[in-house]
């Protein structure tokens, strides 16, 4: 499918940087566990939004070379899943294993190496959510030899592989299914990256949709209200979508309310440093956020006595344990980033 309408490769959207910033604190709330709706609810669009906005953002201009579009991917990606891995592990192991649940879990040493190396999103216990790294990894390799051929166009991309994920989420048990490489996921993920890079490729349809409007953000509420209650509860990382007419809805509207929240955001409060440093952090909070809700826990409890389970009782206690950990996040991004960019490279 020919693809029209792109946008100058060093255009900046002002929106992106608050839709990322969002969305990876819809992360960190999400992994809260507070409100077992809200959980759902997040469950259901914030990683589809992550991927939409990837591909919104590729551009061929910028990697016309595919071997070394792969390269860098690799170097932005895994080896950062490697290092902050190793990281985490070694937090696991000789600390975190021994106390609350992990205590009584009987995992073994080994057995998140294994899944480490194998790309198990269920068996990165010490971290999980650094299964979105290795699925960014594998969802680019795939999708950048496809797009490039003229009868891949976007939109038949993102139908096959939603379609692969429908059959992988109906065969799939209740709690899901662990394939390697995370390819469960990778699946839906690579139908809405699809999507996202089709949507820039025709902004001048979309346009609407990028600037703040209240007719525009009530449509995003009702397109993800109708999906989810309609919907089983989704397991994005497990392939676990549910009904897919459902599952695509509550995402889409999820995804639509993001950037229109960004936009209104981006209206209000402008395109500035802060925002865009947040923005660039995403991935080191991806894979920080635990640890610091560790750390926050473990101060909590051995320095005031208050019990874990007590700091994300409910919405607010959960928002604000949240904020904590998103904040305490901060200055190791900005060291990484100021004095081992090579650890995220360029």
């Amino acid at each position: 499918m020919k693809q029209t309408c792109i946008p100058d490769a060093d255009r900046h959207f002002g929106w992106i940087d608050y839709a990322k910033t969002l969305s990876i604190f819809f992360v960190v709330l999400l992994h809260t566990y507070s409100v077992a709706e809200l959980t759902e609810a997040l469950n259901s669009f914030v990683m589809q939004a992550f991927f939409f906005f990837s591909g919104f953002l590729f551009l061929r201009e910028r990697n016309p070379d595919y071997r070394r579009f792969v390269g860098k991917r690799f170097r932005q990606l895994i080896v950062p899943y490697l290092w902050i891995n190793a990281v985490a592990y070694a937090a696991w192991f000789f600390v975190l294993r021994h106390f609350g649940s992990d205590a009584d879990a009987g995992i073994g040493w080994h057995e998140p190496l294994t899944a480490i190396a194998i790309g198990l999103p269920p068996g990165l216990v010490h971290d999980i959510p650094l299964w979105s790294l290795l699925c960014f990894f594998v969802v680019e390799v795939v999708y950048y030899p496809l797009q490039s051929m003229a009868k891949w166009g976007d939109l038949t991309i993102a139908g096959v592989f939603f379609c692969a994920a429908s059959v992988v989420s109906l065969l799939a048990p209740e709690e899901g299914i662990a394939l390697p490489l995370a390819l469960a996921p990778a699946m839906s993920a690579l139908a809405f990256y699809a999507l996202g890079h089709w949507v820039r490729a025709h902004m001048t349809f979309f346009k609407a949709m990028f600037r703040p409007d209240v007719l525009m953000l009530l449509s995003a509420i009702a397109l993800f209200q109708i999906g989810f209650a309609f919907n089983s509860p989704v397991w994005f990382f497990m392939g676990k979508m549910g009904n897919p007419v459902w599952y695509f809805l509550e995402a889409a509207g999820g995804i639509l309310f993001t950037v229109q929240t960004a936009a209104w955001l981006s209206r209000v409060a402008g395109d500035g440093v802060f925002i865009r440093f947040l923005s660039r952090g995403t991935l080191l909070i991806c894979g920080f956020h635990l640890m610091a809700f560790a750390l926050i826990k473990g101060v909590m409890l051995f320095g005031f006595g208050i019990e874990p389970s007590r700091l994300t009782d409910g919405f607010l206690p959960g928002f604000l344990f949240a904020l904590a950990a998103f904040a305490l996040c901060l200055p190791p991004v900005w060291l990484i980033g100021r004095y081992m960019r090579f650890l995220v490279s360029k």
